[in-house]
């Protein structure tokens, strides 16, 4: 025991009342028994700091979603014939120097989790083995199948070291519960989006004074990063000029070329829950190139169709063919979905074909890219369902021509 009180320690995390993860982990397991016609326990996964892809800081959102425990390398056991606990490290007092104390499992640390028990880290492999021997050899783990990321590593990690046992990827069965969202996640994303919104506008009037698209994205990480010192919701994506036309472009660092168009995809998070906007403008603050100004009132007319057109009872896929019908009428080739859901992770799990209910947030992000031109143009914003149609979060930041003509001359 590495002889620190859990008390003393930093609380990080715990966005959401206790009652609500409470009651998430037993809508999981019921979800669960349902879908796989039996009780089934269930291996969440926290991020694991021995792999590069989560030196983000991010916790695992699965792991987030039913503990609001941010300490690495933990995990949680949902357990139908037993207790669920979470199980987390001892932490070697040794090691405290370089990465600071580690919350350990104490009665101080269940009460403050509301979980049921707590134990030693150490001690997982065995309650595994017992709560999978309850449940005829079987345990589910969590893993993208689309977009997988570190949860999918760890799962493929875990299943090599539980061979023997039969593995099942309940992620279809619990992706629902993180669709609709609640009154106070609700809450985080407004936040998320108020942040996102403030660090644009101290930046985009400076774009005309700055020199490369690193410049543009070290300038928002710090207005996202200071206000909760929390973590981006993605690394900024800065494309200047034909950079712009690659829907991921990952380097930021071109010069910014002048007078010529740059795609900025950027968000904060607050709470763990992550905003997601794309504005492109141009670099002098004037639309005063024809071509570009055409191109970008197109776009924008297929983005606000949207705006106008979400609502509960509509699926994605048909939104998407409504609002990008004139991109493609025009002769535009449609290379992405127009949306996707919004949570947790910047890409929530979902389905293209469920229909929209209120209290689900999802983008809306239509675009054209055109290498051959040596510009790309999206413009993204995220939408609430609401009963009666949608309500555009991101409302505030500035995408008619007017409006970033006005905010970029400060």
């Amino acid at each position: 025991m590495s002889g620190v009180k859990a008390a003393r320690l930093p609380l990080r995390g715990l966005a959401l009342p206790i009652a609500t993860y409470r009651r998430r982990r037993a809508e999981a397991l019921a979800l669960a028994t349902t879908a796989h016609d039996r009780a089934l326990p269930i291996l969440i996964l926290a991020k694991d700091d021995s792999l590069a892809l989560v030196r983000d800081g991010r916790q695992d959102p699965w792991f987030d979603y039913y503990t609001g425990c941010q300490e690495p390398d933990a995990a949680l056991l949902l357990d139908p014939n037993g207790d669920d606990t979470l199980f987390l490290h001892v932490g070697d007092p040794k090691k405290a120097i370089w990465h600071g104390p580690q919350l350990p499992p104490t009665p101080a640390t269940r009460r403050t989790f509301g979980i049921p028990a707590i134990a030693n880290r150490d001690d997982l492999p065995k309650a595994i083995a017992s709560a999978a021997k309850r449940a005829g050899g079987r345990i589910g783990l969590l893993w993208r199948t689309r977009e997988p990321g570190v949860q999918t590593l760890l799962a493929h990690r875990w299943r090599r070291k539980l061979a023997g046992l039969t593995i099942v990827n309940v992620e279809a069965a619990l992706a629902p519960q993180r669709l609709i969202k609640d009154a106070d996640e609700v809450a985080w994303h407004r936040r998320a989006v108020a942040i996102t919104a403030a660090g644009l506008k101290v930046v985009l009037p400076r774009i005309p004074h700055l020199r490369n698209e690193a410049e543009i994205a070290a300038e928002l990480t710090m207005h996202y990063r200071k206000v909760d010192h929390a973590v981006l919701a993605f690394p900024p994506i800065v494309g200047s000029g034909v950079n712009g036309a690659t829907l991921h472009y990952p380097h930021n660092d071109q010069p910014l070329l002048r007078r010529k168009p740059v795609l900025i995809d950027s968000g904060a998070t607050s709470g763990g829950y992550c905003a997601d906007v794309t504005r492109t403008v141009p670099q002098h603050g004037k639309f005063s190139d024809k071509r570009f100004r055409e191109v970008y009132e197109l776009v924008l007319s297929a983005n606000v169709l949207a705006c106008q057109n979400a609502r509960p009872g509509m699926t994605r896929d048909e939104l998407a063919d409504l609002a990008w019908k004139p991109i493609v009428d025009a002769g535009f080739t449609r290379h992405h979905h127009l949306s996707h859901h919004i949570g947790l992770d910047v890409h929530d799990p979902s389905d293209n074909k469920k229909p929209l209910q209120p209290g689900m947030i999802i983008s809306n992000e239509p675009g054209v890219y055109l290498p051959d031109e040596g510009f790309g143009i999206r413009i993204e914003d995220d939408l609430l369902i609401t009963k009666t149609g949608c309500e555009v979060l991101t409302r505030a930041i500035p995408k008619s021509v007017a409006d970033i003509e006005a905010a970029m001359a400060g």
